[in-house]
């Protein structure tokens, strides 16, 4: 079973971000989700400290496939729509592998109801846990990043 945790942002976040008083570096220094968001958005495992999985939470699950070798770049691919049938826009994939996600309703600008997974895709910055190995890896952007001796120094401290 793989864990995976990203950094949620509030609205009060974009708020301030959008804000007269706002931008980027004025609201990481407000808002240390934010910090931890932009860096390791920008640096991936570079801009990562144990202290920072405090920001993140846990938005879902994808299971561990039948033979036991699904592997990251797999979950990748499942979190990233590659088997999305372009032509009916389902994804049996993704429905038998992924679970544990909440989801989001609200009303559009034109008053239009929507329902959407309260995660985003797979992205630079995220962290996959690999409970068959107890391993925490970090999407980098090219692959992926093992920060497990990162959580455990946090986890002990």
């Amino acid at each position: 079973m793989y864990s995976i945790y990203q950094v949620q942002l509030s609205e009060a976040v974009y708020d301030h971000v959008n804000s007269d008083v706002g931008g980027h570096s004025a609201t990481a220094k407000v808002f240390p989700e934010y910090n931890t968001h932009m860096e390791t958005m920008h640096k991936g495992s570079e801009g990562f400290t144990g202290n920072m999985f405090a920001h993140y939470s846990k938005v879902c699950e994808v299971a561990e496939s039948a033979d036991g070798n699904l592997g990251l770049e797999e979950v990748f691919k499942i979190l990233n729509g590659y088997y999305t049938d372009e032509d009916t826009g389902t994804d049996l994939t993704f429905d038998a592998f992924v679970s544990g996600f909440t989801m989001r309703s609200g009303t559009t600008r034109k008053g239009e109801p929507y329902s959407v997974r309260n995660m985003r895709s797979l992205s630079v910055g995220d962290i996959v846990y690999n409970s068959s190995d107890d391993t925490y890896n970090m999407v980098d952007g090219c692959g992926f990043t093992d920060i497990t001796v990162e959580m455990l120094q946090e986890m002990s401290a």
